[in-house]
């Protein structure tokens, strides 16, 4: 019998990977990712259905989608189940990935839904590098690596979504230097607000150059850009 993504999110509670208040915004915190569709840059006519009225995107059923440190769920899972895309859930942790393991196969998800235990860097020189239409990422890491990261696996057009720090009074653009950005093929998009939460989009518009990404020890001591 499948559950419920809530009753997925209040069991990542009990083992620890999410807060009360994380399950409890965890849906409509997901949902968020998604409103980029009123921003500059054009989507690609492979892999985007249009946007709604409100600017929600959603990818096309034969797109692929990455999340960065899926942990507990937010945003990956949540938004495996609110597209049609096929999604890889990336997380480092063998007890992080048994859960989502499961949590994919208690929602009905596992025809399109895979979980790799694996660290990132590892997952960007892999089989999945400059094939993801979309790749989210929260609390993954500082800007810098965050973007060095998610920039490998981006196909032409692709999008690389994050979300922000809920300190309204940050610069968030300054968090994501443009020509830090533009070494990995990325350009910035823009930013946007669901209730408490912030978001900013990137998106691919020239290959990532081989050399990314680094090890993640030097993309923490020697960011692209401090953010």
């Amino acid at each position: 019998m499948t559950v419920t993504v809530e009753e997925i999110l209040d069991r990542a509670v009990l083992e620890g990977y999410l807060t009360p208040a994380g399950a409890a915004e965890g849906p409509a915190h997901s949902a968020g990712f998604l409103r980029f569709g009123l921003l500059d840059g054009a989507l690609s006519p492979f892999g985007w259905l249009d946007p709604d009225s409100s600017g929600v995107v959603r990818p096309s059923a034969d797109a692929l989608a990455v999340d960065l440190g899926t942990g507990g769920g937010i945003p990956g899972l949540v938004l495996a189940t609110l597209t049609t895309c096929r999604w890889v859930l990336v997380d480092r942790g063998e007890r992080r990935g048994s859960f989502l393991r499961w949590a994919v196969r208690r929602l009905g998800l596992g025809d399109r839904v895979e979980v790799v235990v694996a660290d990132a860097v590892e997952v960007g020189r892999g089989t999945l590098r400059g094939k993801a239409n979309l790749v989210t990422a929260r609390g993954f890491a500082p800007p810098g690596p965050t973007a060095e990261c998610g920039a490998p696996l981006l196909m032409p057009g692709g999008f690389l979504v994050v979300s922000e720090p809920p300190d309204s009074t940050r610069d968030r653009a300054g968090r994501w230097e443009d020509g830090g950005l533009r070494t990995i093929g990325l350009e910035d998009r823009g930013g946007w607000h669901t209730g408490q939460a912030g978001y900013r989009a990137m998106q691919m518009v020239t290959d990532c150059p081989d050399r990314f990404p680094r090890r993640f020890s030097r993309q923490t001591s020697d960011p692209l850009f401090r953010g």
